[in-house]
């Protein structure tokens, strides 16, 4: 199998996150370009960047899906 016949087999299978799903940490910085936890932080409290504000589960952040792709869309419309 073709490494490009294997990514959409992949992407195929892949079951659809909705909105409500929860990013770790991890996940979060990947999505973002894979930023360091440095760079998050400091999104996290600069207004300018507005990004949005993590739910705490067990002193740990976790990040809606849906806010990410909403952040994320407002900021490539800002670039276009």
């Amino acid at each position: 199998m073709h490494p490009h016949e294997y990514a959409e087999l992949r992407r195929k299978s892949a079951p659809d996150l909705d909105d409500e799903a929860l990013l770790n940490s991890a996940q979060t910085k990947a999505r973002c370009g894979n930023v360091t936890d440095m760079c998050l932080w400091r999104w996290m409290r600069d207004e300018r960047v507005n990004f949005p504000q993590p739910v705490k589960i067990n002193r740990r952040n976790y990040w809606k899906l849906g806010d990410i792709r909403a952040w994320q869309a407002a900021h490539a419309n800002k670039a276009a």
